[in-house]
Order: C-alpha cells, then structure tokens, then sequence
C-alpha cells in the first residue's frame, strides 16, 4: 500500500511539473518588450493579454519601436476596423508631432500644426496598404 501511495504521488508530481513548466513557456511565447509596465507589471495578466490578439494585432503591435507600440493597442481598445489604418495614422500624428516639436515648434501653435501638416504629406507609414 505505502508503495502503491508513493508511486501515485510521484506520478502526481510529475504531470503537474510537466503542466507548470509547459504553462511557463506559453506565457513568454514571443511577448515583446515594452509590452508591460516596469511598475505594475504582471507578467501573467500580460501573457493572457497577448495571447488574445489577434495575429495581425500582433504584427502591427511587434513590428513598432517601443515608444510606438501604445497606438496599435489604443486602436484594439477602441475597437477601430481598420486596424492598419488607424495605426498608420497614429503613428504618423506621433511622429510629426516628435519631428515638429524637435524643431522648435511650440505645441498647439499654428506654426506647429502647419509643420505636421507638411510632414504627414511625405510621411510613408509603417504598414503600407497592400493594394498599393
């Protein structure tokens, strides 16, 4: 009986070691960084985040800089259905607004909003449309 109790035990042990580890592994998969707050950051909440995208949420999401990455994820958060679109447009507002305010644009003046005016017409988004 002891034997038979020591066995089931270790076969107990055994099959959840395997479960936690491969739960580990699926938590990480291909979660890019910045995705999570250095503060409050909860890795397990993160993982499941993730794996509820989409894989075209992904791609636009990991295929940003880090400093870029919010707006795919404002654009999944308001549910836009376009989502390459939105992006492309988030991105180019940030950008310029980068651009401009680095050439000594004051925010919110009219000299500022000209300056991203002239830069979305040159600006070539990240994820171009695939019928052009």
């Amino acid at each position: 009986m002891k034997i038979l109790f020591q066995f089931c035990l270790a076969l107990g042990l055994a099959v959840s070691g395997l479960f936690l580890a491969g739960a580990g592994e699926a938590s990480a998969q291909d979660i890019p960084e910045c995705i999570d707050s250095d503060t409050i950051g909860n890795p397990q909440a993160t993982a499941a985040w993730w794996g509820r995208r989409s894989a075209e949420e992904k791609k636009y999401i990991s295929e940003l800089p880090c400093k870029e990455r919010y707006i795919p994820m404002v654009c999944v958060f308001l549910w836009e259905p376009d989502l390459r679109d939105c992006t492309n447009r988030g991105v180019a507002e940030y950008r310029a607004d980068k651009a401009c305010s680095a050439d000594g644009y004051e925010l919110l003046s009219e000299e500022h909003a000209a300056c991203k005016e002239r830069f979305k017409k040159t600006f070539v988004p990240p994820f171009p449309n695939p019928a052009s």
